[in-house]
């Protein structure tokens, strides 16, 4: 390990230690593999089968996804906040147990009113994930390696939905959709502990430099007013990537959604291989992911996310028009994934390039209320409008142009001054 103050021998004599920082992100793989089985990999695959149980319109299956970004954006920027001051160890631990007992009682629930309770939980518990997990990841590596660890950590969540497009078919046939919902509860359960026993919440807890930090860290740049949160508010940049997280959010939320529904019931495809569009898009996104993430080391984290945007609405647009020809879908679904495979992380960098690391937790945490509300009303609104002309058509259509205004908003931004030079 590298400690903060060791001489160039006593590095030498500890290089072949296993930095923490590679246990850290282990548990923080394991941990995001596991919420994302549950958060798109569960809901995609097992919908149908609510849906027909339950009686739900589609409509009322965008409000029980509506009550779990709800609880999300409710307590996220709470538990960004907590990161900041009680660190990411505890509040992650503790918030798994929520994610584990929402998440097995969807598989109790017998209407409507019971599916919106727990799912809110699930988000509840969720809340304490993708931000506390990706702000201590990027505490742990250094400036130059951020990029290199969200990807690293990008083939989690694509790997957790994307087996459960093969893995929960199969639970389907031989059990019901509600074992999916109890399988994967108790694998939550497991969380708290995997976490408190192997998450450190700052690298100076252990005398260490971030990996990659070579020399003592750049020396904190002094307050001024992008230090103070009631300052936050006022920067342009902040608004700029919020909204633009907002509008992808809707975009693609529509189609990762309601794509298995859409296939098995408007294209008439088998249910497995519906459910097999949510796998391909998963694993496209694995590949997106360690591609697209270090690259944006190299060309900016703005130029980037301009691209995925604009590319990832054009993929919407391609599932949309080639219709039930199966392999062209998959075309589509594996050029979607690939670019939805490095929104979130892309976005979770941006709190580090774009405001100073003391407040990158809290940060993310209020960026999620952007990413929460467009994932809340884009399922509601989908649903909505296939009541309303019977085809799925339409809200694919909405979730194009809303990744095109995303991309449009981010060829605005522009880093502000006193935060490196790195690319925009």
């Amino acid at each position: 390990m590298t400690m903060i103050g060791e001489t160039t021998s006593e590095q030498h004599r500890h290089a072949f230690r296993l930095h923490w920082a590679w246990v850290v992100i282990a548990s923080s793989f394991i941990t995001l593999f596991v919420n994302y089985s549950i958060r798109i990999g569960a809901y995609s695959v097992l919908l149908p089968g609510m849906i027909r149980d339950l009686h739900l319109s589609m409509t009322q299956a965008g409000i029980i996804r509506a009550a779990y970004f709800f609880a999300y954006i409710l307590l996220s920027p709470l538990t960004g906040w907590l990161m900041d001051r009680i660190g990411g160890r505890w509040v992650i631990s503790f918030f798994c147990i929520f994610l584990g007992a929402g998440t097995f009682w969807m598989g109790r629930a017998d209407n409507l009113t019971e599916a919106v309770l727990f799912h809110g939980i699930v988000g509840a518990g969720a809340a304490a994930i993708w931000t506390p997990v990706s702000a201590l990841v990027q505490k742990w590596f250094g400036v130059t390696r951020r990029g290199l660890a969200m990807g690293i950590l990008s083939p989690s969540y694509a790997m957790g939905f994307g087996l459960m497009g093969v893995l929960l078919p199969i639970v389907v046939e031989v059990y019901s959709w509600r074992m999916g919902w109890t399988i994967l509860g108790i694998s939550a359960f497991f969380l708290s502990g995997i976490n408190y026993l192997f998450l450190r919440n700052d690298p100076k807890e252990m005398g260490l430099l971030p990996w990659g930090e070579r020399l003592q860290p750049n020396p904190p740049i002094p307050s001024g007013p992008l230090f103070r949160y009631q300052d936050i508010l006022r920067k342009s940049h902040f608004w700029l990537i919020g909204i633009s997280y907002l509008f992808i959010s809707v975009g693609a939320y529509i189609l990762s959604d309601f794509i298995v529904t859409y296939g098995a019931t408007e294209l008439g495809l088998p249910y497995p291989t519906a459910s097999a569009l949510i796998t391909l898009m998963a694993f496209a996104g694995i590949a997106g992911g360690l591609i697209l993430m270090p690259l944006s080391d190299f060309i900016g984290r703005k130029r980037s996310l301009v691209a995925i945007n604009f590319m990832v609405g054009l993929g919407i647009l391609f599932i949309v028009l080639v219709r039930e020809n199966i392999l062209l879908l998959r075309v589509g679904m594996g050029w979607f994934g690939f670019f939805y495979g490095a929104i979130w992380p892309m976005y979770a960098v941006c709190a580090r390039d774009y405001f100073p690391k003391q407040v990158s937790g809290t940060i993310i945490g209020i960026f999620t209320l952007f990413y929460g509300t467009g994932a809340m009303a884009g399922p509601i609104l989908a649903g909505r409008m296939v009541d309303l002309t019977g085809t799925f058509q339409y809200p694919f259509f909405f979730g194009a142009f809303a990744s095109f205004v995303a991309a449009v908003l981010m060829g605005f931004l522009k880093k502000p001054a006193g935060l490196g030079k790195g690319k925009d």
